[in-house]
């Protein structure tokens, strides 16, 4: 279908995306430049009755692969994909403009999924339980059985995923070869070509829907502005080409808009290797093989809304790269009101993000993820700016500063963590780091089980110095706090007198509403000490978790939640 539009109506879908580029406060990198002149905008459809031999422009001649509305578009098209399943990898190779951006997105009130497996037929027994299938010339990373019907994590693999991988990446492999297989695995034969399954319950896959993936990626952009909309992607095959591969890459000024990645075997979405202005917005990433969303070198980026949950269901290293997002090799951007759960590895992870760019994670809650090294783990990075996070029921720690210089950790509500200790400023001595000028101010930290509430790596004067920490509350129902510096201390006050920190912060139960588990259960109650018991600060904290503006009383309240008087 062809519409022509003059003036300012060329781009009313983009000043839709201004709109909501406003409210969340995000510069307008997609309206930029953006001119009134006349345009000519094409909408194709792509549907799984269609034919690459239509023209596309209409519902009753689509096309039939994404891939083939990819090679046609230009700027300022749109692609409408109708519901049901593409087994296909698209690389999107024409891209759009400031003004003109490419559209991919689902039909209205329709759900296309893009899949990178293949259904695999004709099995043959090889003994016992177990059955192959020749001629298969894939190293498969996953293989699933009736996934549309009860969608689950893979079979397990036997052996490495590739020859990307060794120890450190991959530490606990299952077995490693044809004899190692168990009830529920799966293995790949290169040298034979062969794929070799064992099902749960011994039954003949013939019987089952049995996918396998083959697509070294999903939706890869490689010109800016883009916008991906309403899609589902599932099983990806990146692993067995690469490493640290993501099942959707986003290019430069491009967005991605209520899309849905899970059970892809690494990363479910990349913010685009060396792209700039990115935004991930309501994205779901989840059950993927390492990480939800991952940015590396990645510039000005925005994920926000986002849910990362049981990502690392591979078991990758938790300290190599796991868990909801990892943003690395100078990375910058805003992770902001995000949920992020139950990841095998941390939360929200920067590594080696040093750009001197401010990074800022804030708004999210993050709770029960296992076993990395923080809920929020900022690692050999500078310039981050973290605050009203809700992290709750953490293993290892709440936040983590390793290594890391001007780093501000503000108004965070860190209650249950597990292990290590809630909050902790070390990391130190590793080569070529410093540990200096961060600052931890108004946080509160309750409940732990952890061996400290808040460590802090001893000051040297040189590549440690200047790390600051007041106006905090930290609690335990025993009331017995553990404090460490060059020693430990279990009680605030000998804490102060013997390293001068937390001259005006609190050890008081911080009297949350209830019932907790969820955010608003940790808002404080009407009477709690915490209120007013902060440092103003002003423009650098302007609300609170829920977006109430701080302070409502005569000061900063400790903690994520701002109490706020019901009339």
């Amino acid at each position: 279908m062809k519409t022509r539009s003059f003036g300012a109506s060329c781009i009313a879908g983009e000043f839709r995306i201004a709109a909501w580029l406003r409210h969340a406060a995000l510069p307008l990198l997609f309206v930029a430049g953006a001119a009134a002149e006349p345009a000519i905008a094409t909408t194709y459809y792509v549907a799984t009755n269609g034919n690459n031999a239509n023209s596309g422009t209409s519902t009753s001649a689509p096309f039939l692969t994404i891939q083939k509305a990819a090679n046609k578009v230009l700027p300022g098209d749109t692609v409408l994909i109708r519901g049901g399943i593409y087994r296909e990898g698209v690389e999107s190779v024409r891209g759009g403009t400031a003004a003109a951006p490419v559209t991919f997105q689902n039909y209205p009130g329709e759900t296309p999924t893009v899949m990178g497996s293949k259904v695999v037929t004709d099995w043959v027994s090889d003994g016992g339980a177990v059955w192959k299938k020749t001629g298969w010339t894939v190293n498969s990373q996953q293989v699933f059985v009736d996934f549309a019907a009860s969608p689950r994590k893979s079979l397990q693999q036997i052996g490495m995923p590739s020859g990307w991988y060794g120890a450190w990446e991959y530490p606990t492999p299952v077995g490693s070869g044809r004899a190692s297989m168990v009830p529920g695995s799966f293995y790949y034969s290169p040298a034979e070509q062969t794929l070799y399954v064992w099902l749960t319950d011994g039954s003949d896959p013939n019987t089952h829907v049995m996918e396998a993936s083959v697509q070294m990626r999903l939706f890869s952009m490689h010109q800016p502005y883009m916008r991906l909309k309403g899609v589902k992607f599932r099983h990806s095959n990146y692993s067995a080409y690469a490493q640290q591969g993501a099942a959707v890459e986003l290019s430069s000024y491009s967005v991605a808009d209520g899309i849905d990645i899970q059970y892809v075997d690494f990363a479910g979405l990349s913010m685009g290797y060396m792209a700039d202005g990115t935004v991930a917005q309501n994205v779901i990433a989840n059950n993927n093989g390492s990480v939800g969303i991952m940015a590396a070198a990645t510039t000005n980026f925005r994920v926000t809304g986002a849910i990362m949950q049981f990502n690392n269901r591979r078991n990758f290293n938790p300290n190599w790269h796991a868990g909801g997002f990892k943003g690395a090799s100078n990375t910058y951007g805003i992770v902001e009101n995000c949920e992020v759960g139950v990841n095998n590895g941390p939360g929200i992870w920067f590594d080696h993000a040093r750009s001197g760019k401010t990074i800022i994670v804030r708004n999210n809650f993050v709770h029960d993820n296992t076993p990395g090294e923080g809920a929020i783990f900022m690692e050999v990075s500078k310039n981050g700016l973290v605050y009203n996070n809700v992290l709750v029921n953490n293993k290892r720690r709440g936040i983590y500063i390793s290594a890391g210089d001007n780093n501000q950790v503000y108004n965070n509500t860190i209650v249950g963590t597990q292990e290590r200790a809630g909050i902790e400023v070390n990391g130190m001595p590793r080569a070529g780091a410093t540990l200096t000028n961060n600052t931890i101010t108004n946080n509160s930290v309750s409940s732990g089980s952890t061996v400290y509430d808040m460590y802090i790596f001893p000051s040297d004067g040189i590549t440690v110095a200047n790390n600051t920490s007041d106006y905090n509350n930290f609690y335990r129902s025993n009331g017995t706090v553990q404090l460490r510096y060059n020693a430990t201390y279990t009680s605030l006050q000998a804490w102060q007198a013997a390293t001068g920190f937390d001259n005006k912060s609190r050890n008081a139960s911080p009297s949350f509403v209830g019932p907790n588990g969820t955010p608003p259960g940790y808002a404080l109650k009407a009477g709690s000490l915490l209120i007013d018991g902060g440092k103003n600060l002003g423009p650098m904290v302007p609300n609170d978790f829920k977006k109430v503006a701080r302070p409502s009383g005569g000061a900063f309240d400790i903690g994520a939640y701002e109490f706020v008087v019901t009339p």
